[in-house]
């Protein structure tokens, strides 16, 4: 690890104490008071450039404490919320998709007087399943703090505050009407976002109109436009028993397979810069299109930094390049290291950028052919090589939040990633060309069933683990410690 950090990634160690500072933050719940500190520390590594170690040390600690600095205001920010006691009056934008529950109907809206962000719902009748994004509302109503709902290791308010949820209301049939709405009312970043989540409304009409309906429909919108709304309870546990909740969380393997076609179909040698410049603007609308999960951002973040080095003819997706946008997401929002799916995220393909080598060593052993089965069974060992280092960076999470280990993930794997290719080239053709939809929705339909099997298959995950904070941490740590006697082993012989 120690040639990772020196040579390869001298991010790495900003990104841990940036992440040291904020987690040390808002356990401890500090305040800004610590920003002359940072100044101070800031001030002293500068005077100890001629002591090089006693200098690095020095900014890192700077570093670890404006980590604390951005938790402390962090969380006087989610202070600042106020809650109402007495019902008022207030004029909202609908801004993502309806989500069906037995009761009531669940948006999220925006609230134009202050800009507070609130979880709403609505008495389910006809009127309210008519809601679409950007739709305007009148509410009579309270806003009112997140109920302290907890299931296993997911904190459901923490959880709501962090994705800057201001609070939850509720509003009965005569206490809402729909009114027209004025994006110019929202900020500009905002109404991209409104925009964006109209454009795909009428993306998830037309797969409707195109004969996809309930599993087909909801799986393949959550893979292709983000939209979870449509998954049912046991297709959502199906797809975690199986090992395949990832395919369902748009994340770097989706922005991989299209930012393959874009540069196949853009990149030219003598306009590399525009074509680069069109691929990252081609996959930020995308990201803005599916809601701009934390995933995808950091993803995006990723690609947007590999094009930068490729127009200089240099294209290296490293370890330092993931610190880099892991830096970028927390100074923009520290809440971010709480989110289940940036841990993941973060944690699977760093897992896959130092554990690969490893394994392509293994593989590039054998003399290498380009006959059809060769390439085959080359691509086949990748998949498995993959899927194995990232469940090595997964599974310890899954295991502490979700209680659950996929013992079938490889076989998951080889059936999930070829359908997430022809899912996602297929429904672009699919817009464009309608008499293909069958296929399309026809490859949803198998991929469910797929994983409807294995999810029978016996022992098909195993139940009920429950590590602790620090169990983890020494899982890691021994993965770590494996990782670096393997090397020296490799690197002795």
């Amino acid at each position: 690890m120690s040639n990772i950090v020196a040579d390869k990634a001298p991010l790495l160690p900003v990104a841990v104490s940036l992440i040291a500072g904020m987690a040390t933050g808002f356990a401890l719940k500090v305040s800004t008071p610590l920003l002359p500190v940072f100044v101070g520390m800031v001030v002293l590594a500068f005077l100890l450039r001629r002591h090089a170690a006693c200098q690095t040390v020095a900014i890192m600690g700077s570093i670890a404490l404006l980590g604390m600095v951005l938790a402390g205001r962090q969380l006087e920010n989610t202070h600042r919320y106020r809650y109402d006691k007495s019902v008022g009056q207030y004029r909202a934008i609908v801004i993502s998709e309806l989500t069906e529950r037995p009761k009531s109907m669940g948006c999220d809206v925006l609230l134009t007087n202050d800009g507070r962000k609130v979880r709403c719902y609505l008495q389910k009748n006809e009127r309210s399943r008519q809601l679409r994004p950007g739709d305007g509302l009148l509410l009579q109503t309270s806003i009112r703090p997140f109920g302290q709902l907890r299931q296993g290791k997911f904190d459901y308010s923490r959880y709501m505050e962090q994705h800057g949820y201001a609070g939850q209301c509720y509003a009965r049939d005569g206490q809402w009407t729909a009114q027209s709405a004025t994006l110019t009312e929202l900020p500009l970043m905002e109404q991209c976002k409104v925009r964006f989540l109209r454009l795909r409304h009428r993306l998830l009409m037309k797969y409707r109109d195109m004969g996809a309906e309930d599993d087909s429909y909801a799986v393949l919108a959550a893979m292709t436009l983000g939209d979870k709304s449509a998954l049912s309870r046991e297709l959502r546990d199906t797809y975690s028993i199986t090992g395949a909740s990832h395919v369902l969380a748009l994340s770097g393997l989706h922005l991989g397979i299209l930012y393959l076609l874009f540069s196949r179909l853009t990149m030219r040698r003598r306009f590399r810069v525009c074509s680069q410049a069109l691929l990252v603007a081609a996959i930020w609308a995308f990201v803005m299109l599916t809601g701009m999960p934390v995933s995808m951002v950091r993803s995006a973040i990723m690609i947007s930094i590999f094009a930068v080095f490729a127009t200089g003819y240099r294209p290296n997706m490293s370890v330092n390049l993931l610190c880099l946008a892991a830096i970028l997401i927390l100074l923009q929002n520290p809440y971010a290291l709480y989110d289940v799916g940036f841990q993941l995220s973060f944690t699977t393909v760093l897992s896959i950028l130092v554990l690969m080598p490893l394994f392509d060593k293994n593989i590039t052993k054998e003399k290498p052919r380009n006959g059809l089965t060769d390439k085959m069974i080359r691509a086949v060992k990748d998949c498995l090589a993959i899927s194995v280092a990232a469940q090595i960076g997964a599974a310890p999470l899954i295991a502490f939040y979700f209680g659950r280990f996929s013992t079938y993930f490889l076989l998951t794997n080889l059936i999930v990633v070829p359908a997430a290719y022809l899912i996602l080239y297929g429904t672009l053709l699919m817009l464009f060309i309608p008499a293909l939809s069958p296929m399309v929705i026809g490859i949803v339909g198998m991929l469910n069933k797929a994983l409807t099997l294995i999810a029978h298959l016996p022992f098909a995950s195993i139940e009920g683990l429950h590590p602790n904070a620090l169990q983890i941490v020494l899982c890691y740590l021994l993965v770590a410690i494996i990782y670096t006697a393997t090397r020296k082993l490799r690197i002795e012989n």
